[in-house]
């Protein structure tokens, strides 16, 4: 089983090894706060107080519990997530995913050998956007560069209609890969022509960002 060592337990590491934790996932939680490993030890295989910016110290942790990857998020504290980073590649942990607080910090980041850099306030604040701005868009998961996956609720004039009446790839060139009812629960995977559509659906498209955002405006 994958192990994950979690960096950092404000708001966000805190959240993230819960539910890593939740999903089945053996991690480790580490904090230089002592009060803040003890609040998550009941929910993870293992609450650690240290200072990572002791190399030592670090390299115990990983070699100990074969750390397979790891989740920096040290808030403001940029010198300790460059060490951080800096050790954890040192160290051959494979995958590194550290948390930035702006471009610079995250242009440093990535320099020192973290496989990915993530910003999320900016990526909380543009999905409320997208809902405020597109109220029938539930997530838009971005792809290649011309590419998304959209999860969005189904327009109501296509309910009654089958997907082949409703002829999307001739006119908005998507694919539809999964329908949900939101209220049975009921998943269908990759829906034949002759799917009917129902109140209450959402519907998982793929295409290109100009045409789904034509689906979307409609």
């Amino acid at each position: 089983m994958e192990q994950f060592m979690v960096i950092g337990l404000g708001n966000f590491g805190f959240n993230v090894a819960s539910a890593l934790s939740e999903a089945g996932k053996q991690v480790i939680a580490v904090d230089v706060n002592s009060k803040k490993a003890e609040e998550i030890s009941d929910k993870v295989r293992k609450a650690v107080t240290a200072d990572i910016r002791d190399r030592k110290a670090l390299a115990e942790l990983v070699s100990a519990n074969k750390i397979d990857a790891a989740i920096i998020s040290l808030g403001n504290r940029l010198e300790a997530s460059i060490l951080a980073t800096v050790y954890l590649k040192e160290l051959k942990v494979a995958r590194i995913i550290a948390k930035a607080s702006n471009e610079d910090h995250g242009t440093i980041l990535q320099a020192v050998g973290a496989n990915e850099v993530i910003f999320p306030e900016r990526e909380i604040a543009n999905k409320l956007a997208r809902r405020l701005v597109k109220p029938n868009l539930i997530d838009y998961i971005p792809m290649a560069e011309e590419y998304g996956i959209v999860e969005l609720c189904v327009p109501d004039d296509f309910i009654g209609k089958t997907l082949m009446e409703l002829q999307l790839r001739n006119k908005y060139r998507v694919e539809v890969i999964a329908i949900k009812n939101v209220l049975s629960d009921k998943f269908t995977i990759v829906p034949g022509g002759n799917y009917k559509i129902e109140p209450d659906t959402v519907m998982v498209i793929v295409g290109k960002n100009e045409y789904i955002e034509k689906i979307k405006d409609r």
